[in-house]
């Protein structure tokens, strides 16, 4: 794998953080619950969601030769929000990934160049360029060719469109915009900067002026109004719609309609920390308690599949069989959330 690129700090960064991550321990241990969030119960459910994350990864590309988000992205998404907090993690898995997702979109090269030939689309792209950023791959010609992809299929109103309708991993035209927008940005090379100027300039625009109807439409146009510096206002209206959402049992919804699950809780979670909320904040406290309440004793979270299928069944060996795509994405969530709200260690 190619060295660590030398590219602009992320926008994530410059967000602001209410507490010192060295006080999250005695806060989360008193946010109104009789049972202590220390240190260790959190890492213990980290590492449980660790161990079926990284198994899931490692086994899907023995069955399939295509890039996925719900096992390549989300698992090392997982993995780095980990070891950026001392933990260890499998050995070259993480490489093994970013070499697995490079070469998916190697053998296209043409195709992404002309726009064509990614089921998935945006979202797939998007994805997969997000992968490749953990992992902290170099720009190359592969990522070009993936820009170029972007680029093609930008609408003439500034966004990015799903190709499918299989919720909620694919259900947000704000999460295909603002991932398109952001790792356009990383990924452009130098031949490509106007042009990634100019989408990003119609992205805020569609952004700006989007109606959202999902949990997952309104998480992302938070996130997308932060990084396209929205005026104070939007971004804050956008966050409280978000906090009221919250239900009494810590948990957020994929619908109005639906009970909460740890895929939209986690969501919820890793944004507003990006955006500025205290992972010590009572609100982030409630959601990391509701994530413990429903991890299973596989260290997996469950959710339910509302997702049509479009390709042919196969087990790769992940919990909760047919449900295993969602319930892996969302157990990678989880794992991510709760190891945000980690202090920095030493590996232990």
């Amino acid at each position: 794998m190619r060295g660590p690129p030398s590219r602009r700090r992320s926008l994530w960064t410059l967000l602001p953080f209410a507490l010192p991550l060295a006080l999250l321990v005695p806060l989360l241990a008193s946010a109104g619950d009789e049972t202590p969030l220390d240190y260790h119960r959190l890492r213990s459910a980290v590492e449980r969601g660790l161990g079926v994350v990284q198994k899931a990864a490692a086994s899907y590309p023995e069955h399939r030769s295509c890039f996925s988000c719900h096992h390549q992205t989300l698992p090392v998404l997982a993995m780095v929000s980990a070891r950026e907090k001392g933990m260890a993690i499998a050995p070259d898995l993480l490489r093994r990934q970013a070499e697995f997702t490079r070469d998916s979109f190697d053998e296209r090269d043409a195709m992404l160049r002309k726009g064509e030939g990614v089921g998935g689309a945006s979202m797939t792209v998007g994805y997969g360029l997000w992968t490749l950023d953990l992992a902290r791959w170099k720009p190359d010609t592969t990522t070009e060719a993936m820009v170029e992809f972007l680029l093609a299929n930008q609408r003439p109103d500034g966004s990015w469109v799903r190709s499918a309708e299989r919720p909620p991993l694919e259900e947000s035209n704000v999460t295909w915009t603002i991932l398109s927008v952001y790792y356009m940005g990383k990924f452009a090379a130098s031949t490509q900067a106007e042009a990634v100027e100019r989408a990003t300039a119609r992205a805020r625009t569609w952004v700006l002026a989007a109606a959202p109807v999902s949990h997952e439409d309104h998480v992302s146009r938070l996130g997308a109004l932060a990084l396209l510096a929205a005026d104070r206002t939007s971004i804050e209206e956008e966050r409280r719609r978000i906090l009221d959402a919250q239900r009494a049992d810590g948990s957020w919804a994929q619908l109005p309609g639906m009970e909460g699950d740890a895929y939209a809780t986690r969501s919820t979670l890793f944004t507003l920390q990006r955006v500025g909320l205290s992972p010590a904040d009572p609100v982030y406290v409630r959601g990391l308690r509701f994530l413990l309440a429903t991890q299973r004793d596989d260290g997996s979270w469950y959710v339910k599949s509302r997702s049509k299928p479009v390709q042919s069944f196969f087990d790769n060996s992940d919990p909760h069989g047919k449900d295993q795509f969602i319930s892996v994405a969302a157990t990678s969530w989880a794992t991510t959330a709760i190891a945000i709200a980690l202090p920095r260690r030493l590996r232990i």
